[in-house]
């Protein structure tokens, strides 16, 4: 006669995870079944231990749930262990025993079958002695009646990740796994390597095989990040232990994350053709991953650091547009920053800074020491509202106990004083003073905050900016805001204050404020004027092409000047043509002489010639008045025409009346490289050295090694041969760029080798070839050497 007897115990109800134990008698022997549920899929697994005996092991989240203790009862034991985010619990039973998951509904379904997957909503482990623990042998022969309980597949036993049976395990490599992942958690990377090794020895059948092999990977790339060998150990042995690993745990979800450790090993062993192969793999099997765009971001660094910046950023960019993972969107964005901030972009450097700032602010925690060098470079470049955003994540996620935390919370309260954040800036600065009475920055501090109180009303200029500074941060766009703003420039003008002024641009012109405009172009116009008289030309330019004023009121001449030395060629032409019908004729020579030269330089040859014309013209006819500059314009104009003999009129007229300078030993080198670029090696060689000597004489080396060069070949080419060879020789003693040298010893080479003397040639040949430096001139030293062969 059967009895039974139900009686329940031990229920835990914990933020959505249950857990009961139902016991009860039949044939006179006890019985228990334990319940697990919770909301979400967790994973229950049977262990197959030494002489057949089992063990349950069940992973869930923690999720807050408190401390359970151990419990012993007669048919089972139940230990608890939490590790992390995660709860163990593993069950020891005592007499046959078997696993079920019973997630399905049976009002839900005409038919159950039985579910072996290993993650559920719900298990329930039966532990009863009466019960058979495995399924019943199928008769080893012919004659037999096949069996197909439920329809399901044959059944192998327990099997581990990698699909191996289980068998005869050691119950301790559940706890050696806590404990490597416990060691690697807080970065104890050099016992994790040592743990694992010992774990992989002694469990090499263990369900955590994968994972010891996967610590070990990563607590040596983690090494590897600060040094370059540990133990014996280099990053090779990442390479070569993660191609195992991945013969072995092909279907493993950590598969990208091996590619990724196996891609930075790649890197710091310099073989980058490698490592894009590895990203190749990930970018094709695996591109929605993490760690693809991790990898590909490695790859970038050294990229950039091998001083292919384009390639790198393009990379950078990719990831920044494309990535899900805000982390690694944020990384790329910090990236590209960097970049523009070594560009001395800072600018384009503040709008990848903002990105992270608006979408994943705590990603400056990760490296707080570089975020704090970040905010700094920001507020020394006039950038404080940056800089103040870096600081103040970095100061509310912080305490008194951090190391940077005291240099934080000061750079904040300045930051936001710079950036005119009044009240905030105060609150910053007095949080300060309340938490460090004697602190490094006190002083500092003090003169801060005391920068931000002044009164009202006050007429004095001081205190006045600070007031239309306040009210600008108070009001912002309100009308208030932009009246103290209108205020600030009127008062920053009136005390010559211009660069101040402008420094209001973006705002002016984002509220498209009439008067402020007017304001940043009489702020621009008297800067233009300063930098004019500076000669700072690339800044006359900056300030016209940005801002709106009278150009007339700046110095015309000096103006067209940086037009020309800025290659605003067409706004000199522009300029020039504008003045030339001056009724001062001395203006108007001059002027005509800069119509020819912004005419040549625009590649208007006939109009630079017609405008020499005319300044000859005008200028012989008005005392004091120099055109003979325009005859060069002319020369070099006639020269692009291919009108030798006019040209050469033009520059014997220009010699009679200017005689020997600078600009003349300018005009022989173009007629130099102009007969040698026409084969005309006789004006080519006479040009040339009259250069050559002209250069010389005044003991400057411009036009060095060039026209040696066109001396010497010309010289060669019109069968001058000791000529030849002595201008050669005496390019190989001057300080040549290695293609130089290349090209210097190919032509002495020629020379020997048309002396018959391929014993001297051959010399200057074997060290031509031997250049690390391959150019087209190497390349010619192969060849003349092969013919002498």
């Amino acid at each position: 006669m059967k009895f039974f007897k139900y009686l329940a115990v031990f229920p835990i109800f914990l933020f959505g995870f249950s857990l009961s134990i139902n016991s009860g008698i039949e044939n006179q022997k006890p019985y228990s079944v334990i319940e697990l549920s919770d909301e979400r899929e967790f994973e229950c697994i049977e262990q197959i231990l030494a002489y057949n005996t089992k063990r349950y092991a069940c992973m869930l989240d923690d999720d807050g749930i408190v401390d359970i203790q151990d419990v012993d009862l007669a048919l089972m034991d139940i230990r608890y262990k939490k590790e992390g985010d995660k709860l163990f619990i593993v069950v020891l039973p005592k007499t046959n025993s078997r696993l079920f998951n019973t997630s399905a509904k049976l009002h839900e379904n005409e038919a159950v079958s039985l579910n072996k997957n290993q993650k559920s909503t719900k298990f329930s482990i039966l532990i009863d002695p009466n019960l058979s623990e495995f399924d019943p042998k199928t008769p080893n022969g012919i004659n037999f009646s096949p069996s197909f309980p439920d329809m399901l597949l044959p059944n192998i036993g327990a099997l581990d990740f990698s699909k191996t049976p289980l068998e005869g395990m050691d119950s301790n490599d559940i706890d050696i796994y806590i404990g490597i992942k416990k060691s690697y958690d807080a970065h104890m990377y050099n016992k994790v390597i040592s743990d694992t090794q010992t774990a992989i020895q002694r469990h090499q059948n263990s369900i955590f095989l994968g994972d010891f092999l996967l610590y070990r990977l990563r607590a040596m790339d983690k090494i590897f990040d600060t040094q370059n060998e540990y133990e014996g150990l280099q990053p090779s042995n990442i390479i070569d232990e993660g191609k195992a690993w991945m013969r072995r745990f092909t279907s493993d979800e950590n598969y990208p994350e091996v590619l990724y450790m196996l891609a930075r090993a790649y890197i710091k062993e310099a073989v980058l053709s490698d490592a894009k192969y590895m990203i190749d793999i990930l970018m094709s099997e695996h591109k929605s991953s993490k760690f693809t765009s991790l990898a590909t971001l490695e790859y970038a660094d050294q990229l950039y650091k091998n001083g292919r910046s384009k390639e790198a950023v393009k990379l950078y960019e990719d990831i920044l547009y494309f990535t899900d993972d805000l982390d690694v969107a944020s990384r790329a964005a910090l990236s590209l920053a960097n970049s523009n901030i070594e560009k001395d972009s800072m600018q384009e450097a503040k709008k990848y800074v903002n990105k992270i700032l608006d979408a994943n602010a705590n990603y400056f925690l990760n490296d707080r020491l570089k975020a704090m060098d970040l905010a700094s470079q920001f507020l020394s470049q006039n950038m404080p509202d940056v800089a103040a955003k870096i600081y103040q994540i970095l100061t509310d996620n912080s305490s008194k106990r951090d190391e940077h935390y005291e240099a934080a919370l000061k750079n904040l309260g300045i930051s936001l004083a710079k950036a005119n954040q009044v009240q905030s800036a105060y609150e910053a600065l007095t949080r300060y003073q309340d938490e460090y009475k004697y602190g490094e920055y006190t002083s500092e501090v003090e003169s801060a905050k005391d920068a931000l109180f002044f009164e009202l009303n006050e007429n004095n200029s001081t205190k006045l900016h600070e007031h239309y500074q306040a009210l600008m941060s108070r009001y912002e766009r309100g009308d208030i805001g932009v009246k103290a703003l209108i205020s600030e420039l009127e008062l920053n003008n009136s005390e010559r204050k211009f660069q101040e002024t402008l420094s209001y641009t973006d705002i002016i012109k984002d509220l498209n404020q009439t008067k402020g405009l007017a304001l940043l172009g009489q702020a621009a116009l008297e800067l233009s004027k300063e930098a004019i008289r500076k000669n700072d030309c690339q800044s006359v330019i900056n300030l016209i092409e940005h801002y709106d004023f009278n150009r007339l009121e700046l110095a015309q001449f000096k103006l067209f000047d940086c037009y020309i030395r800025t290659a605003r060629y067409k706004d000199g032409l522009n300029l020039a043509s504008s003045h030339i019908y001056t009724n001062d004729m001395l203006d108007k020579t001059e002027w005509l002489v800069n119509l020819a030269h912004a005419a040549y330089l625009n590649q208007d040859y006939e109009s630079s010639i017609k405008a020499s014309n005319d300044a000859l013209a005008v200028g012989s006819t008005t005392e004091h008045a120099d055109p003979t500059p325009a005859l060069f314009y002319r020369f070099y104009s006639l020269l692009k025409l291919d009108r030798f003999s006019e040209a050469m009129a033009t520059l014997n007229a220009t010699k009679d009346l200017r005689g020997y300078d600078f600009k003349l030993i300018e005009a022989y080198d173009e007629l130099a490289r102009y007969s040698f670029g026409k084969n005309d090696f006789a004006n080519a060689s006479i040009y040339a050295k009259k250069a050559l000597d002209l250069q010389n004489g005044v003991r400057i080396n411009t036009f060095t090694p060039s026209l040696n060069f066109i001396y010497a070949a010309s010289s060669l080419k019109l069968d001058n041969v000791a000529q030849a060879l002595d201008e050669a020789k005496y390019i190989l003693t001057l300080k040549l760029k290695p293609e130089e040298r290349s090209r210097a010893l190919s032509l002495i080479s020629d020379i020997y080798i048309q002396l018959k003397r391929n014993d001297l040639a051959r010399l200057h040949l074997d060290e031509c070839v031997s250049s690390n430096i391959k150019n087209s001139y190497t390349s010619l030293c192969e060849a003349q050497l092969w013919l002498i062969q």
